[in-house]
């Protein structure tokens, strides 16, 4: 669970393997529309080569042969194997089967052909990732299709003995079918784009139709009583329902939308604080907001904070802002000056889903944090094992040791609440006590019997 830097690093390179969750679908088919081609052309063409004493060539396409099993893998089994991988190995096995297909002028090399889709689908496949896979990857397969294409060079002869209209079935053969993958490769991807603009027209109209709403759960203390609440976003979508966070915030970020959403939810919050601060009994509550770690990045957040905070008459001292761990994989120092900066002004930080990412003790010594959050899938795991309630027991001793609190997450039976109680945990949040409501309705709930 804890780290050291290097670990981190290594870790954050795992993550980088698969493109993100919301555009997995298409991957999925694009996957398997590889898997066939490779699979195909790949026993077709091995099946040939052996027969006909081109032994070099036949282990070359029965390698493809195994990519195009792995691509089925990958499609169903999604942590097995890196597309990152397959993709090199695709580029690698590319090249090296055009430079075995000497010209000749009954057919022209076409093999090189299929470099085409692999650049077309690591360009829109990893479109989020870092230079090199956005740019660089899709760069390489240009490069060497261009190259391929007008320069003669190939591994010699003897690799080639393929009678003239063998040659010219392979190069019609091999045309269609990487003509025929790109195509799938854009049509998959334009559809993807088709419907991310679609989902973006809709988010841009639902921020201005006031369709975001904001619910609030309560936090509990051991006692039983409120002790606070964390306000959550739900998008009331017509003719969808409400929607999770989960499907709408990556697009946000994606887009940059988050930030016009992130002030307007903390606006919603310090606006709520600001009537609670009048109302004697809760009047001490906490209420917490979650932060994108591109809101965190932004240069104005300190100060755009600060100007909600005055402009509601919010008091600060009740305002928590959450981060999850992913916000720690950015420039540290950032991170830690921006939430130095509210914490002088009396704003609380609050590490959100605290075990699921790559934080180390070091990284956490530093950052002035001020609760930690056991992530909702350690609580739910007590039942199951004893080792898991071991585990949700050291999260209690590492808060302790760091000098900060800890809240349960997704508590949802009276043992849950039990076991975390006895391993020191006093701030409990789930169905148990209530789920995410309406402002109002949580008002009538909790505050309405206190006055």
């Amino acid at each position: 669970m804890l780290e050291t830097g290097s670990a981190r690093s290594r870790r954050e390179w795992v993550t980088r393997k698969f493109p993100d969750h919301a555009q997995w679908p298409r991957v999925k088919r694009l996957l398997h529309l590889g898997g066939v081609v490779c699979t195909l052309h790949g026993v077709a063409w091995a099946t040939y080569y052996g027969t006909h004493g081109m032994t070099m060539l036949a282990w070359v396409l029965c390698a493809l042969t195994l990519v195009g099993v792995a691509c089925f893998v990958i499609a169903n089994r999604r942590a097995r194997l890196s597309i990152v991988l397959i993709a090199h190995v695709l580029l690698l096995m590319t090249i090296f089967v055009s430079l075995a297909e000497t010209p000749t002028a009954a057919a022209a090399r076409s093999t090189h052909l299929f470099l085409l889709p692999i650049g077309a689908a690591t360009f829109f496949l990893f479109r989020s990732e870092g230079v090199y896979l956005r740019w660089i990857l899709p760069t390489l397969c240009m490069v060497a299709l261009v190259w391929l294409a007008i320069d003669p060079v190939s591994l010699g002869a003897r690799l080639e003995r393929l009678p003239d209209g063998v040659r010219k079935i392979r190069h019609g053969l091999n045309t269609l079918t990487a003509m025929g993958l790109t195509g799938g490769v854009l049509a998959i991807f334009r559809e993807d784009l088709g419907e991310q603009m679609n989902q973006y027209s809709a988010l841009v109209r639902g921020i201005t139709q006031r369709e975001l709403r904001a619910f609030l759960q309560p936090q509990v203390a051991l006692n039983g009583q409120v002790v606070g609440a964390e306000l959550l976003l739900r998008w009331d979508r017509p003719g969808h329902g409400l929607q999770s966070p989960v499907n709408f915030i990556p697009l946000a970020e994606q887009t940059g939308l988050i930030h016009e959403i992130g002030l307007m939810v903390l606006r919603r919050a310090c606006v709520q604080l600001a009537d609670w601060s009048a109302l004697p009994g809760v009047n001490t509550w906490v209420l917490s907001v979650n932060v994108s770690p591109l809101q965190l990045a932004s240069a104005t957040f300190v100060q755009d904070v600060r100007e909600i905070v005055r402009s509601t008459g919010a008091p600060a001292t009740r305002l928590r802002l959450e981060i999850t761990e992913s916000a720690l994989a950015h420039d540290h120092a950032q991170i830690a000056s921006t939430m130095n900066a509210l914490r002088e002004d009396g704003v609380s930080w609050s590490l959100d889903d605290f075990g699921t990412g790559f934080s180390s003790l070091s990284l956490l010594q530093v950052l002035p944090l001020d609760e930690l959050k056991i992530d909702q899938t350690f609580v739910r795991g007590m039942g199951e094992d004893a080792s898991h309630r071991e585990l949700v027991r050291k999260i209690i001793e590492i808060a302790a040791i760091l000098g900060v609190s800890t809240v349960a997450e997704g508590v949802e039976t009276e043992q849950q609440r039990a076991w975390l109680a006895s391993m020191g945990c006093r701030v409990f949040q789930g169905y148990l006590f209530g789920r995410p409501v309406t402002a109002d309705d949580f008002h009538a709930a909790h505050v309405a019997p206190r006055v």
